[in-house]
């Protein structure tokens, strides 16, 4: 798994990286659990407190162990960049450092051409984050992205939806 930092100096230039030691800020949550980038942007720009994406990430952060890497921060920050987008750059990079407090580097990562031997899923673009969700661990995989539930191989996280993740053991 990648090193664990205190902050990505690549997003804020006041925050200092440092490795986090031994048992600092560790959680004693036995499941690791990836949020898929459009699960996180849609819970920063939700103005619902009820709704299930607030419910989901509420979750995975109580009940589980939520793994924000710098690959999908770079997603949700790459969003704000969009003309129309419905935060700014420095709120989605509070609001994920809330969320997750020690951002993982993974970068740099291995090519596409690699990637594509581990993997196999429809959108290439969607290979980095298979590479995230490996890469910490990660248990579950929630997203809306329906290319990931059409035949997504090398990966033993196992992929579900929002709704599916928040009800999950119920009778």
């Amino acid at each position: 798994m990648g090193t664990r930092y205190s902050s990505g100096a690549d997003h804020d230039e006041e925050d200092k990286r440092r490795p986090m030691t031994g048992g600092e800020n560790m959680l004693k949550k036995e499941r690791n659990v990836t949020l898929d980038s459009s699960v996180l942007i849609s819970y920063v720009i939700s103005k619902k407190d009820d709704s299930i994406v607030k419910k989901v990430v509420t979750k995975s952060v109580t009940d589980d162990r939520l793994m924000i890497t710098d690959i999908i921060a770079d997603e949700c920050l790459a969003y704000t960049d969009k003309q129309q987008a419905a935060v700014s750059r420095s709120v989605m990079w509070k609001k994920l450092k809330e969320l997750c407090p020690q951002i993982i580097e993974l970068k740099p990562m291995p090519s596409v051409k690699e990637l594509q031997r581990r993997y196999k899923i429809r959108d290439v673009k969607d290979l980095k984050i298979l590479y995230s969700v490996e890469m910490t661990d990660s248990i579950i995989l929630v997203t809306y992205d329906d290319d990931f539930f059409d035949g997504v191989e090398g990966v033993k996280a196992k992929i579900v939806r929002p709704v599916d993740y928040l009800h999950e053991g119920d009778p």
